[in-house]
């Protein structure tokens, strides 16, 4: 088939949904299928590439002149299926890869009622594509937890038929236990020794609730150091490194006790599977869709996002934690290849 994958941004190291798109558009060719990545920028190689290009400043007029580009390629090429992981229209399937925005003005937002925030111009425009995307996917759309499947039933009515769940792949070529195996050399490498280890993964720190964490880490019953990869890198305070940037995550998954994201809001959190996956448990919100694949007391747990429900998880698991052959065995099943092979009976 030949396939077109819409996305504003596509690539490894870019953001959960830039390398989803990516590793799905290489899995897509693996297959045998003709791949198109549509997008304003694309750092993969080996894939054709039609640029629909990002114009002017701020959230409204990026988004807007990405939803109207790609539409105006879409009428001037051929595609057997269209794949939108982004709020653009139209297409046969639609990923919800972001936030579901209408979710998020209740979830996310500390002041004001969800009616009155959603009058902001910003808000609005991305109201109107979220609408616009969903109600213009002809053969349905594709949730990545059963969380975010609730939520487009919910604020938009779309049919439960319309929906199908299809749970993040990983890449276990990359995150696999192999790391595990040089847990010491990582460990001697970041001056870990002696140390209870908490790992944070994310740039949007309020959203994936890392003042929580910090909230809990003097409480916690032993010497424990958090290690907080992604967003800028801060001159370290006590107890916390701030890492920034990182290239090889798989050393901290490798090098870490445990996984820490209470999450605010995330439609599927890939750091969680990619953690289990390198044998690290995790703990984590109900508002995480990758919460749904962990089985609490053997991977990790599922709490509240406050810090009493965090410190008591969190204490519990540093106690005893769970054997890494255990976590990695739990997301064994979710493969790219099995992914692509879901997705592809969708559409036949």
């Amino acid at each position: 088939m030949r396939i077109a994958l819409v996305r504003q941004r596509v690539g490894f190291g870019l953001g959960g949904a830039e390398n989803y798109v990516a590793q799905f558009a290489q899995e897509l060719q693996r297959q045998g299928h003709e791949v198109t990545i549509i997008a304003d920028y694309c750092d993969l190689s080996g894939v054709k590439f039609k640029r629909a290009p990002v114009l002017g400043r701020g959230s409204i007029a990026k988004n807007l002149s990405f939803f109207f580009m790609v539409r105006r390629i879409l009428k001037q090429e051929s595609f057997d299926l269209v794949y939108s992981c982004a709020r653009t229209a139209p297409c046969d399937l639609l990923r919800i890869s972001d936030p579901l925005h209408a979710a998020w003005l209740e979830l996310g937002y500390r002041f004001g009622t969800p009616r009155i925030r959603a009058l902001r111009p910003r808000h609005r425009t991305l109201l109107w594509l979220e609408k616009q995307s969903i109600q213009q996917a002809r053969l349905g759309l594709v949730t990545n937890s059963q969380l975010v499947k609730r939520q487009v039933r919910t604020y938009y009515g779309v049919p439960e038929e319309k929906i199908f769940v299809l749970y993040n792949g990983v890449d276990f070529s990359r995150f696999n236990l192999s790391w595990r195996q040089k847990r010491k050399r990582w460990r001697k490498e970041l001056s870990l020794s002696g140390k209870k280890v908490l790992l944070f993964v994310g740039h949007d720190w309020r959203r994936k609730g890392l003042d929580l964490v910090q909230k809990i880490l003097p409480r916690l019953p032993y010497e424990t150091l958090l290690l907080v990869a992604g967003g800028p890198a801060l001159r370290a305070r006590q107890g916390i490194r701030f890492l920034g940037r990182v290239r090889q995550v798989e050393k901290l998954y490798a090098a870490s006790d445990l996984l820490v994201l209470p999450t605010r809001y995330d439609p599927f959190s890939n750091v969680v599977l990619e953690a289990l996956a390198c044998g690290l448990p995790v703990v984590t919100s109900p508002l995480n869709g990758a919460s749904e694949i962990i089985r609490p007391g053997e991977t990790g747990f599922v709490v509240e996002n406050e810090p009493e429900s965090l410190l008591r998880a969190v204490s519990g698991m540093l106690v005893r934690l769970p054997r890494a052959e255990t976590c990695h065995r739990s997301v064994a099943h979710l493969s790219w290849e099995r992914h692509v092979r879901e997705w592809l009976k969708l559409v036949s």
